[in-house]
C-alpha cells in the first residue's frame, strides 16, 4: 500500500511538472493523452463495468466541442459556462438516446447506438448555417477560466490549458473511482457478469444503464469540449463512427474496466499513431496490424496484464 501511494505521488510531481521542461511538441501530445484518456474512461463506464459495448460514444464527445464552438463564438460565454453548457447538453442526449438503446442487447444495443451517432453526425453535416457543415467550426476561442472572487485564469499558450487538461481528467478518474467503489458501481458490475440474475432480484436494470450512459456521455463531452478548445477546430468527424472505434480500440489497449487502463490505452495509441504515421504513408495498415498484435499478445488490455502477474 505504501509503494502505491509513493508511485502515485512521483507520478503526479512528474506530470505537475512536465510542462515546465518539455519542449511544445511533447508536451502537446501528453495534453491530448489526458483528453482522450478522459475520453476513454468514460467509455470504460460502460464498457469495463456495465458491459455495454457502443460504437455511438462520440456522439457525446462531438456534442461537447460542438457546443462549447457555439456558445464561445457566438454566446461570448468563458470557458467553465460552456464546459457547463456542453456537459448538460450531452447529458441529456446520453439520456434520450440511452432509454431507447438500453431496450436491445448486444449487437442490438450496439447497433442502435451507431444509428442515433450517424443520425446526430449526419444532422450536423447537413446544417451547414450553424455547424459549417463538413469544413466545421475553426477559429474557437481559448476563453479565460473564471475563477469567482479570485478573478479569471487567460488560457492563452498550452501550460495553463495542460492543467485545465490534467485536472479534468484527474477529477473525472476520482469521480469514476467513487463510483466504482459506490453501491452503483457494483450493481453495474453485476448487471454486466449476470444482468437475468440482476433482474430477477428486483434491480431497475435499465434505470442503472441508463444513468451509466448519462454519466458516460457527460465526460465524453467534457473531453470532446476540452479538445475543440485547445485545437480551435472542431468538424463532423468528431462524431463519426470511426472516432468511436478508435476509443474503444484505447479502452480494449490498455484494459477494460481497469480505469487507469484507458488512459495508458489512449497514449499508446497516440504514441503509436504519430509514430507510424511519420515512417510511412500505410501507417493505417501498420498500426492495425500493431494493435492486433496488441490484443493477441494482451487479451486483457496491458494493465490488465500486468495487475494479473502482480497478483
Amino acid at each position: 500500500m505504501r509503494s502505491r501511494y509513493l508511485a502515485v505521488c512521483i507520478a503526479a510531481a512528474l506530470l505537475l511538472g512536465a510542462p515546465f521542461v518539455l519542449p511544445p511538441y511533447p508536451l502537446g501530445l501528453l495534453l491530448e493523452t489526458f483528453l482522450f484518456g478522459l475520453f476513454a474512461m468514460s467509455l470504460d463506464l460502460l464498457v469495463g463495468w456495465a458491459g455495454l459495448v457502443s460504437l455511438g460514444h462520440a456522439a457525446a464527445f462531438g456534442l461537447g466541442g460542438y457546443t462549447l464552438a457555439l456558445l464561445t463564438l457566438h454566446g461570448g460565454l468563458s470557458l467553465l459556462p460552456a464546459l457547463i453548457g456542453a456537459l448538460l447538453l450531452a447529458a441529456a442526449w446520453a439520456a434520450l438516446t440511452g432509454a431507447l438503446c438500453v431496450r436491445g442487447r448486444g449487437v442490438g444495443f450496439l447497433m442502435l447506438t451507431l444509428a442515433f451517432a450517424q443520425l446526430l453526425h449526419t444532422v450536423v453535416y447537413k446544417w451547414t448555417s450553424l455547424t459549417g457543415g463538413s469544413n466545421g467550426l475553426a477559429g474557437i476561442p481559448r476563453p479565460p477560466l473564471a475563477l469567482g472572487p479570485v478573478g479569471t485564469l487567460p488560457m492563452q499558450g498550452d501550460v495553463p490549458f495542460y492543467f485545465v487538461a490534467l485536472g479534468a481528467a484527474a477529477a473525472a478518474g476520482l469521480l469514476l473511482h467513487r463510483v466504482g467503489r459506490s453501491p452503483v458501481g457494483h450493481i453495474l458490475q453485476g448487471i454486466r457478469a449476470n444482468e437475468a440474475r440482476m433482474r430477477a432480484l428486483g434491480f431497475p436494470v435499465v434505470r442503472y444503464k441508463v444513468v451509466a450512459l448519462t454519466l458516460a456521455g457527460a465526460l465524453a463531452a467534457l473531453a470532446g469540449a476540452l479538445h475543440a478548445a485547445y485545437t480551435g477546430y472542431v468538424s463532423p468527424e468528431s462524431l463519426d463512427w470511426i472516432t468511436s472505434g478508435e476509443v474503444l480500440i484505447m479502452v480494449l489497449l490498455g484494459g477494460a474496466g481497469t480505469l487507469l487502463g484507458p488512459v495508458v490505452g489512449a497514449a499508446i495509441f497516440l504514441f503509436l499513431r504519430e509514430v507510424v504515421s511519420t515512417l510511412t504513408q500505410h501507417w493505417m495498415l501498420y498500426l492495425g496490424a500493431l494493435f492486433m498484435a496488441c490484443v493477441l499478445i494482451f487479451p486483457r488490455g496491458v494493465v490488465g496484464v500486468l495487475r494479473g502477474r502482480r497478483v
